[in-house]
């Protein structure tokens, strides 16, 4: 009994996980964005590899909270 209610909460944390994920695809940005998971010395102005300059503005500018220190 015990092991169906394990393996029942852990399907329905995952069918969660895969919900959020579908329903908020850039949540992964948002974090990485965030400095949560990045190091303190990364400067958060340059874009990152794979990213041209002008995308990285853009994208920069939707986050004014974030990147307040790089916009002009």
């Amino acid at each position: 009994m015990n092991n169906k209610i394990i393996l029942y909460t852990i399907a329905i944390i995952l069918v969660i996980a895969l919900l959020v994920l579908t329903f908020f695809p850039n949540m992964i940005y948002a974090i990485k964005d965030s400095g949560v998971s990045g190091s303190l010395n990364e400067d958060k102005c340059s874009p990152p590899e794979g990213k041209t300059l002008e995308e990285w503005e853009e994208h920069m500018s939707h986050h004014p909270d974030i990147y307040k220190d790089c916009l002009k």
